[in-house]
């Protein structure tokens, strides 16, 4: 059996489940529901299928006569010649004026303001790499739990997409990579 504080609360929960049940069944009575007039539907219109205009199939226009076949090649084919070719003069290429041109210089690189030139900007950006390698360095990979294992991987991905940027000459993105890069490598160090 039961104990007493436990044995009310089954009680209780029977009581409600009952009240509930009751009151789903309050009526004696189903709705019935109100008559309406039936809808009446039209007939669909007639149709009407033409049939679809016989061609009188058509002679072929004739064709005029044919030329005359040819009659095969009555000339044999030439021996191979065993002697060697006659050199021919070469006519002699008239002379022509050698016209110098002046050297052109490249249109200056327009930049906007606050970026640096390439070789700058490279530097900068080798420089951010260099110091997030050099965290991951100091960082024991087998020490790491599985998260962080994740943004240590996360960042050696953002080096070496840093460093794709820069073969092509993509300053800024670089940049950005590798600022994240060192960002994440310097979370992990601290930690």
């Amino acid at each position: 059996m039961i104990p007493g504080p436990a044995m009310k609360k089954v009680m209780l929960a029977v009581w409600v489940c009952s009240a509930l049940a009751s009151g789903a069944c309050a009526t004696a009575s189903a709705k019935v529901p109100a008559d309406r007039p039936t809808l009446d539907v039209p007939a669909p219109p007639p149709r009407v299928i033409e049939p679809t205009p016989q061609r009188e199939p058509s002679m072929p226009e004739p064709v005029g006569e044919l030329p005359p076949a040819l009659p095969p090649n009555p000339r044999p084919k030439p021996a191979p010649n065993r002697d060697p070719p006659r050199a021919e003069p070469k006519p002699e290429a008239p002379a022509v004026e050698t016209v110098t041109v002046a050297p052109v210089t490249p249109p200056p690189t327009l930049r906007t303001p606050g970026t640096a030139d390439g070789a700058e900007a490279m530097r900068q950006v080798r420089e951010v790499l260099d110091r997030a390698n050099k965290t991951l360095g100091s960082i024991d990979y087998r020490l790491l739990n599985k998260d962080r294992r994740g943004q240590y991987d996360t960042a050696k991905n953002l080096i070496t997409q840093s460093e794709d940027a820069l073969k092509k000459s993509t300053f800024d993105i670089a940049r950005k990579l590798a600022d994240k890069a060192d960002q994440i490598a310097k979370e992990l160090q601290t930690r």
